[in-house]
């Protein structure tokens, strides 16, 4: 096999088909686009950032699967926002599947990531991607193509991206299919 056609990828998904969740269970409408953030709560993960991206993503939900050390901080920034209605902490949770198969767009806002488990997921279950350029997305990701990235940090940038995703139905398309082949 010639070089050129080798690729490590450092990790896999193996997914078995789940249903999606009843999203009233978290008090989400089914008419809304609803992101998916699957993430522990820490500053390297940039849910700060999506927290404020999110006030430029007025139709949109969000539901951030994890825990961890940030849980109080980002739930004052959610308040503070105004993003009470739309933003949903789910804690920790073991239904990746369910959740994935249920979310309309995948957001993986992470400031540091060595790989991120997380890309690999969103292509398996043919979600578009949304991310930053931490190590790992960035290695793997190719903006417009498999998914669009971000500048790590940039408010501005990535609700532009995820208002993207969700308006533009041929882009979407594009990345889900060439994600899906990744």
């Amino acid at each position: 096999v010639p070089a050129e056609n080798v690729h490590v990828l450092h990790i896999y998904a193996e997914f078995e088909k789940a249903a999606p969740i009843d999203r009233a269970e978290f008090d989400t409408p089914d008419d809304v686009p609803l992101l998916l953030s699957l993430s522990r709560l820490h500053v390297k993960k940039g849910l700060d950032v999506l927290l404020e991206a999110m006030v430029k993503v007025p139709d949109a939900y969000l539901w951030i699967a994890g825990s961890g050390p940030l849980e109080n901080e980002l739930k004052a920034q959610m308040k503070a926002l105004n993003l009470e209605d739309r933003v949903r902490f789910l804690g920790w949770r073991n239904d990746r599947e369910a959740l994935l198969a249920t979310a309309d767009v995948c957001v993986f806002p992470s400031r540091y990531e060595p790989f991120g488990a997380v890309v690999i997921e969103a292509w398996a279950t043919e979600k578009p991607l949304v991310t930053a350029k931490a190590a790992g997305p960035k290695a793997y990701v190719q903006n417009e193509e498999n998914g669009l990235i971000v500048e790590i940090d940039d408010v501005e940038a990535l609700a532009q991206s995820i208002n993207r995703v969700i308006q533009d139905k041929d882009l979407c398309a594009h990345i889900v299919k060439n994600g899906k082949k990744a």
